[in-house]
């Protein structure tokens, strides 16, 4: 067993966190006002079961390791000697094979980047992809600064390479550069443009590929390894982080090759996320470097919810956020091509998130339409409602009040509404109205539901055999990817226990699970759910009402999408098709009906 697996087996989290505040017993869990940021009723969660903390306030979350860190600010080394001495364990030389394992990955990533660069700068292979990249604007002083290289299309060009040169193909494929297979690996780059994820450290944890040729997908990165968390990297912070602090600002773009023409135009503030929602691990990233976040990405963040939450959580954070707005949909990388001036005038010009917000529904909505006043309540509202810095939430009530025509009065009292409503909880959810023409909530009535599904599946009550009986069609159900696949690995282990007539264990089922969903598996279980629920008629019917429920909301999805085809078929008096249409609307209105 590791250490820190020993060391975390021999203390209890509720233990070493009640040394610095009280917890209060609620159910399996323990409660506590958050002690990383000020708050008056408790949101900090401790799972004595998990061996977790979250708190569902400023979203800091971890094991004993993480809590000692974060509340004495020290590292990891520090954190595991003073546990160590607590449990009594003797740290021997295992942490340095560890270290050792660690530091044999990384070599395996330098190695594939020197072969990947070779290729690509000096053999006839890689002269396309070189051809590609100076089409781009991309110098040779940048495919040098940046290690940009080229993977050969073929399977085992690299893992042939690493394997005479020492390393065990259990090491090629545990870095990421290959693919598990039954002759040890295969290539996972082939094919494509690689650029190197180096670390504020210096540290190359990984690689992101783009294909050359047409393929699906257009990218891909190194998946979750010893040595790499994409939910934690920034591209472009090693050589971006000096200029950073300098300036206390970063600019956030979507793609490697923007930030290489960025820095080559002389923006070297400029870093990548992989996509456009920001993670909590990648806003404590850049929180140790600056205070000022720019986002730019060729797509409107106000209208998409990932986006938001990550916009919120950097807000919470106390980050000041603006955005960078370009023309035509057009990303940094063509920006700076065209014309740098242009790209540093749209940096000059970029606007405060909270301006940003009001352009973008000011685009999207007439506020001469009741029906858009409305959507534009329900979308700023809430967003307003979270603003956390009490004089910047005042003037953007009067901001949105000017621009809606309205009494400000009315709008805030409408914020300070939203600001007092407790977070609905799952049940409140389940057993409310389904009209809700004057409830706003960050998330939709269904996403909600689909959590609260996980959640009851991961909160069956004690010694219960639960047998599983959901048909295939369940799956559909899900909106969130995430959710679709947790709870596909649910469904898979439920079974397998209920065979054995097991009762559900939370440690056990973590285990098998992928380490990206893990940390949103622990926070579904963390949430505080009825304690009547832990009677096992209460729990099935539980059960049973969220499905039905999630199964209206998917009909009424199909419906509404029915009716516009329905309505598009009229208008080009396709009859026949019109008749088929009304013939499916109606079958699933008497299925609407009969659940």
């Amino acid at each position: 067993m590791d250490e820190t697996e020993l060391i975390k087996e021999k203390l209890n989290i509720v233990d070493l966190i009640q040394e610095y505040l009280p917890l209060k017993k609620t159910g399996i869990n323990f409660k506590a006002r958050c002690p990383f940021h000020n708050e008056k009723t408790p949101s900090f969660v401790v799972s004595p079961e998990r061996q977790i903390f979250k708190c569902f306030g400023c979203n800091v979350s971890g094991d004993i390791f993480t809590f000692l860190m974060e509340k004495e600010g020290m590292d990891f080394k520090e954190a595991l000697e003073i546990l160590a001495k607590k449990a009594g364990v003797v740290l021997t030389g295992n942490r340095q094979q560890a270290t050792g394992y660690r530091e044999r990955l990384f070599e395996v990533n330098l190695k594939s980047q020197e072969f990947f660069h070779y290729i690509l700068t000096k053999h006839k292979l890689g002269k396309k992809a070189l051809e590609y990249l100076t089409g781009r604007g991309i110098s040779d002083a940048s495919i040098e600064e940046f290690g940009l290289g080229y993977a050969p299309n073929s399977w085992e060009s690299l893992t042939g390479f690493l394997l005479k040169r020492g390393f065990k193909a259990g090491e090629v494929v545990a870095s990421g550069v290959a693919v598990a297979s039954g002759s040890g690996g295969y290539d996972r780059f082939r094919g494509r443009i690689t650029f190197p994820l180096v670390d504020g450290q210096g540290k190359l944890r990984g690689f992101s590929g783009r294909v050359l040729y047409a393929a699906e997908p257009k990218y891909i990165n190194t998946p979750q390894t010893p040595i790499f968390d994409k939910s934690k990297f920034l591209f472009g912070i090693n050589l971006a982080k000096q200029e950073i602090r300098n300036k206390n600002e970063a600019v956030l773009v979507e793609g490697e090759t923007d930030v290489i023409l960025s820095h080559q135009a002389g923006s070297k503030f400029v870093v990548a996320c992989k996509g456009t929602a920001l993670t909590e691990g990648q806003i404590d990233l850049l929180k140790k470097y600056a205070e000022n976040l720019s986002l730019c990405f060729d797509m409107d963040l106000a209208g998409d919810s990932a986006s938001r939450r990550g916009i919120e959580m950097a807000d919470k954070a106390g980050l000041n956020i603006k955005v960078v707005e370009l023309d035509g949909g057009k990303d940094a990388a063509e920006v700076i091509k065209e014309d740098v001036a242009q790209w540093e005038k749209a940096l000059a010009d970029a606007v405060p998130i909270y301006d940003y917000y009001l352009y973008s529904t000011a685009k999207r909505y007439d506020i001469k339409k009741i029906a858009d006043l409305k959507r534009i309540g329900e979308e700023l509202i809430p967003v307003w409602a979270k603003i956390t810095d009490d004089l910047v939430r005042d003037r953007y009530i009067q901001k949105l009040a000017a621009f809606l025509k309205t009494d400000e009065q009315v709008l805030r009292e409408s914020v300070e509404r939203m600001r007092k409503t407790p977070q609905q909880s799952y049940t409140s959810v389940l057993h409310q109205p389904v009209k809700q023409d004057n409830i706003v909530t960050s998330r939709s009535r269904r996403e909600l539901l689909e959590e609260y599904l996980i959640a009851l599946l991961l909160h069956s009550p004690k010694d219960f055999v639960f047998v599983p009986n959901f048909p295939e069609t369940t799956l559909h159900l899900f909106l969130r990817e995430t959710l679709r696949q947790i709870y596909v690995f649910l469904v898979l282990y439920l079974d397998s226990i209920s065979f054995k007539s097991k009762a559900f264990d939370i440690n056990e089922f973590a285990s098998g699970l992928p380490k990206e969903l893990t940390s949103e598996v622990d926070r579904l279980y963390l949430t505080e759910l009825d304690s009547k629920l832990a009677d096992e008629k209460k729990w099935q019917k539980e059960v049973d009402g969220v499905i039905g429920e999630l199964k209206k909301a998917l009909i009424k999805a199909s419906l509404e999408k029915l009716s516009f085809e329905i309505k598009n078929a009229q208008e080009f008096g396709k009859m026949e098709i019109v008749e088929t249409l009304n013939k499916r609307f109606r079958d699933l209105s008497v299925k609407l009906k009969n659940l």
